[in-house]
């Protein structure tokens, strides 16, 4: 899952940068003069090797620990151990300058980019002989070749001859220096941006030059040491400029691209607030953070790491290590690994613990022992170790084709590309010392790092497009929701209302007949019409009890499916047929169990059966009688059939119903009969067809429109 990125950094960052411009058998000049005019040495430049550990602060009493030392290591063994194994030694080298020019000299001592250098410019004693300089090489550089048969020296103050006009240092400078120091406080713009020592030397004067090296780590440079007087610093800064005019450019708009990028990022987290932005916009910042600890120096501000150049030190692979981290949780929120896959997400909180707990380690290991070996040695078997793993995650991930491990996939393919060239041009430009015109090894992994940044904001920008689609996809849906819930509500409110019809009509009117009833038996006379009346308030008491007991039926929930209404009818029209002594035949469909109907349509289709079985049943004289019961996915249909006298059927927009002259059939005029049946079909967009003649029976054909 996490690429190259990381593992990469780190090689690319132990390289050791100690480029041998030539084989070691031509070893580099001791000093180069050519860009001080006026100034020559007078005394054999000579070297000390000191094993003692010192601490990496210096101050101008550390001569005291090289007095009375013998400067006898030869040029060829001192450069050697600087070249190759420099954290064990302290690099000491003195020689004696002298200023023939009849004004001060402004000197900028260069020495490549070493970790620790201290320089001191000591006084000599003064006599009245001329100055005889060494020999210089046509480069103006004292060489190995120039010193190898001189006597070395030890420290006591040398004897050079000068004229009258001889003169010397006021008192001792000493001035602390290195790539992991700030810059001294007198240096010049020029100074802190070409990495060189301000040193002052008086018109006439001589001085005993004298500088310390300490070397700890394998990040560094050296190629001799070098004087410049201020035009020849200000030319050579303005040359190398003009060089390296496009790398600048490079690293500016590669700076200036993350620096937008977070602003954008950050924008977008205070505004959709969502995790994933806020880990990318971390992951983001470290990897500035890292790149902006190797060239902070170029943009000549003084921001973190040219203050405090000890924290490249310090937090060069934490910034390393935390990236990983941060792009893991990043990984985890943008996939939704907790929720889609929750056993690869507890193996990755592991890891995340796991490189928590070796970025503090590794931190106090580099704070309390400096040892940049073995801190790489370990980073490099660990990461090795992660990678492998993470490829494990990712070949996990791409097995379920989801579409945002793709964005993941392709980002972690361009960094590992951009890391992998940068490793093999750092390994023929260092190692093999071939030129191939590239400006700088990180162009290849900022490059790969600036496609990633594009896949990941893609991807981020896809997710945010995806989820507004679904919450418009769930607006939409709570919409119809909505609107499937008002008009439930008024199909409720509808029923209410046809209850409380319901129960006016039929219940009301019973209710007042039952009264009516009541009274007349109160004031009858006869017994016989007492009976009577009497009879007639049972049957509707009893009349009232059905029409009761089918207006609870019908609103009661668990009766909502429509083999239940069926079952009632057929109980309802079996106690009545066979109390009258009919035959009778019920055919139900089988797939009747697929219907699905709303209560208010129940409601009507039962009480449209039930009146057709009670005028079958009461006026028809049937012998035989049949209920058909079909559903073709598209129409429910229920018919009702009889054999019996039938009756003369009169359209129902007539408004009436009449009967034959022997009274065979329902004669009505409103009400809730034939009339009734009509006007409950028309409430559910149903048809009802009533087809009947005398002597011919009677047929009523319910059908109900599903679509």
């Amino acid at each position: 899952m996490r690429r190259l990125v990381l593992y990469f950094l780190a090689c690319l960052a132990i390289l050791p940068r100690c480029v041998h411009a030539q084989q070691e058998s031509q070893l580099l000049p001791l000093i180069n003069f050519a860009g001080a005019r006026g100034l020559v040495i007078i005394d054999s430049p000579s070297f000390y090797l000191d094993s003692q550990r010192h601490d990496r602060a210096g101050s101008i009493q550390d001569i005291a620990t090289v007095r009375n030392k013998a400067f006898t290591t030869g040029w060829p063994r001192f450069y050697d151990r600087l070249a190759h194994n420099p954290r064990p030694y302290i690099f000491w080298f003195q020689t004696v300058l002298h200023n023939n020019s009849d004004s001060a000299l402004d000197l900028s001592l260069a020495y490549g980019s070493l970790d620790f250098v201290d320089a001191w410019l000591l006084p000599v004693a003064a006599t009245n002989a001329a100055a005889e300089p060494l020999p210089l090489t046509t480069t103006g550089a004292v060489t190995p070749r120039d010193t190898g048969n001189m006597p070395s020296s030890s420290i006591p103050p040398a004897t050079p001859r000068h004229s009258a006009r001889a003169a010397s240092l006021a008192g001792p400078q000493y001035i602390p220096g290195g790539s992991l120091r700030t810059a001294p406080t007198p240096s010049t713009y020029l100074q802190r941006q070409s990495q060189t020592l301000p040193l002052r030397l008086p018109a006439h004067a001589s001085a005993r030059l004298l500088i310390r090296v300490r070397q700890l780590t394998d990040d560094y440079s050296f190629d001799g040491f070098a004087l410049y007087d201020r035009e020849s610093l200000s030319a050579g800064f303005v040359n190398s400029l003009a060089e390296d005019h496009a790398y600048l450019i490079i690293q500016m708009l590669f700076q200036g691209f993350l620096l937008c990028q977070l602003i954008y990022v950050l924008f977008q987290w205070l505004i959709i607030r969502r995790p994933e932005y806020l880990f990318y916009l971390f992951y983001m910042t470290l990897i500035a953070g890292y790149f902006l600890s190797k060239q902070e120096s170029l943009f000549g501000v003084r921001l973190l790491f040219t203050r405090w150049p000890l924290l490249r030190i310090y937090l060069g692979k934490t910034l390393l290590i935390l990236p990983y981290y941060v792009y893991l949780r990043f990984v985890r929120s943008f996939l939704d690994v907790p929720r889609d896959y929750p056993r690869l997400n507890y193996w990755i909180i592991r890891m995340e613990y796991f490189l928590l707990a070796y970025a503090l380690l590794d931190f106090l290991f580099i704070l309390l022992t400096f040892n940049r070996g073995v801190q790489t040695l370990a980073y490099t078997v660990v990461f090795a170790i992660v990678f492998l793993i993470s490829l494990g995650f990712t070949i996990y991930l791409v097995r379920y084709r989801q579409q945002f491990v793709y964005f993941i996939l392709a980002g972690s393919v361009v960094v590992a590309t951009g890391h992998i060239l940068g490793l093999v041009f750092s390994y023929l430009e260092v190692q093999r010392h071939m030129d191939l015109g590239v400006p700088d090894i990180f162009v290849f992994p900022q490059c790969g790092i600036v496609l990633e940044i594009l896949c990941f904001t893609a991807g981020l920008s896809f997710k945010s497009w995806k989820i507004e689609q679904e919450k418009i996809a769930g607006q939409e849906k709570l919409i119809e929701q909505l609107k499937a819930n008002e008009l439930l509500q008024t199909r409720m409110q509808h029923i209410r209302n046809k209850i409380a019809q319901d129960l006016h009509d039929d219940i009301g009117s019973t209710l007042s007949s039952m009264a009516i009833l009541s009274d007349l038996a109160i004031r009858g006379n006869s017994t016989s019409q007492t009976m009577e009346t009497m009879n007639e308030i049972l049957d509707s008491s009893l009349m009232l009890m059905e029409r009761m007991d089918d207006i609870v039926w019908s609103i009661n929930p668990r009766n909502d499916s429509l083999e239940n209404l069926l079952m009632r009818v057929r109980h309802f029209a079996t106690t009545l047929f066979e109390a009258r002594g009919v035959d009778y035949t019920i055919d139900i469909a089988r797939n009747i169990h697929e219907v699905r109907l709303p209560m208010d349509y129940r409601q009507h289709i039962y009480l449209i059966l039930k009146e057709a079985i009670n005028n079958l049943v009461k006026y028809a004289h049937a012998t035989q009688a049949f209920i058909e019961v079909r559903f073709d996915r598209h129409h429910l249909t229920l018919c009702v059939r009889d054999n019996g006298c039938g009756f003369a059927f009169a359209p129902p927009s007539t408004g009436c119903h009449s009967i034959d002259p022997a009274g065979s059939g329902p004669t009505t005029t409103g009400g809730n009969g034939l009339p009734g049946m009509y006007r409950r079909a028309s409430l559910m967009n149903a048809r009802v067809d009533i087809t009947s003649a005398p002597g011919q029976g009677t047929s009523i054909r319910l059908q109900v429109d599903l679509d």
